[in-house]
């Protein structure tokens, strides 16, 4: 089929949301073109990896492969959500050669900079929906500039089955030692300090709605919203960032993922020269921060407020995805209503405690066009899935 203006900006014209609660209902969804297709990439072994304390380098993997699709065409929007130690995304098909190249450069990263492995592979939007399983994509808008994705339907797990499973049909594989590879990794950052928890923990949580018929998924995913703000209270509340509290790094251990990301493939004095500009750019932002200083071409004094509001602390991609800030009390309480709901068959869970909220950045630019991805700093979602899937074992 040959690509369409209307079909290639799709996602753009996808309608948004107006609220958390209506994006996970899936009533603004629209099905995806057949002529699209859907990419995943993940570490594989990232539970051992986390394990040995290397949950930032598969944190940074994760957020990597996404500055990587992204760039392999700017204006063209496309729908994407972080899962941790990897991405879910959708894409035209004129554009699924280039996707595949910059997957490749990001195999190669996650190897040579971080001695990890980046599985990714793509499945046909056309062969998932004639195999009955649909595939939908909505968004929220988060500001005025960036918008967030949410998945429905089926065919987002038949993808990732197909893709984790190994000789699987339907699935074209990414391997960067077969094929040509172009990655370019502009706008990754990490350049802020983990975020302590402001009460007792940083609780990265996972919830499945058991239930066939999507109306009594929504009912479960309501009540469950519902619970959280009653235990915890409005968004500010549990929000895992304070945007007073954030503080730039100095730590040349922090700020190593970055400069290993943006220098991939450099010589020796350049990563030094990019270092001494991280130094820098630190320090500069630190000053302008507290200063709330703004400049000819970047207002300086909004930016943390945006960063915080521009994070990605909840998401839906057939799941719901949570990074909430609380205490143990309120822990336990949310612990004794998702088990009962588990016990009575409506729900699965998983969950996993964190000292600190870990912050990884896309920017296309500091006025407004910048992305934050949070996770937990001991584990976070990669361990909560463990735990679901204990769950949804025990549930079968």
């Amino acid at each position: 089929m040959a690509q369409t203006f209307d079909t290639l900006h799709f996602y753009r014209d996808v309608p948004s949301a107006s609220s958390f609660a209506e994006t996970m209902s899936g009533r603004q969804h629209r099905e995806l073109p057949r002529d699209w297709w859907v990419a995943i990439a993940d570490v594989a072994g990232s539970t051992r990896a986390i394990e040995a304390g290397a949950y930032k380098d598969v944190n940074t993997v994760g957020v990597a492969c996404i500055a990587a699709v992204l760039n392999v065409e700017p204006d063209i929007d496309l729908p994407f959500v972080f899962g941790g130690d990897g991405a879910t995304f959708a894409l035209p098909g004129v554009l699924r050669e280039r996707v595949e190249r910059a997957l490749r450069g990001a195999q190669k990263l996650a190897r040579e900079a971080f001695d990890l492995t980046l599985r990714a592979g793509v499945v046909s939007v056309a062969d998932l929906v004639d195999s009955g399983y649909p595939v939908c994509v909505g968004k929220m808008r988060l500001s005025q500039h960036v918008a967030q994705a949410s998945f429905s339907g089926t065919g987002w797990d038949e993808a990732e089955r197909r893709i984790k499973t190994p000789g699987a049909g339907g699935v074209l594989r990414v391997d960067e030692n077969n094929g040509a590879m172009d990655a370019r990794f502009d706008g990754f950052e990490c350049r802020w300090k983990p975020f302590p928890s402001v009460h007792d923990h940083k609780l990265s949580l996972l919830v499945v709605a058991l239930a066939a018929d999507a109306d009594r998924k929504h009912e479960v995913y309501e009540r469950v919203l519902g619970r959280i703000q009653s235990i915890y209270g409005d968004v500010p509340a549990y929000h895992p960032l304070r945007a007073e509290r954030m503080r730039l790094a100095f730590n040349p251990h922090m700020l190593s993922h970055e400069l290993r990301v943006r220098t991939a493939g450099q010589g020796a004095l350049r990563r030094a020269a990019y270092f001494g500009e991280l130094l820098f750019r630190s320090a500069a932002g630190t000053y302008l921060f507290a200063r709330k200083r703004d400049t000819a071409l970047t207002r300086w004094s909004h930016y943390v407020d945006e960063l915080v509001e521009n994070s990605d602390f909840r998401k839906f991609d057939g799941m719901l995805r949570m990074l909430i800030d609380g205490s143990e009390d309120q822990y336990a309480q949310l612990q004794e209503f998702l088990d009962a709901e588990y016990r009575a068959g409506r729900l699965a869970w998983g969950a996993s405690k964190s000292r600190e909220a870990l912050l990884t950045c896309i920017v296309r630019s500091y006025n407004g066009q910048h992305m934050h991805f949070l996770d937990g700093s001991d584990g976070g979602y990669a361990l909560a899935a463990r735990d679901l899937k204990k769950r949804l074992a025990q549930n079968k």
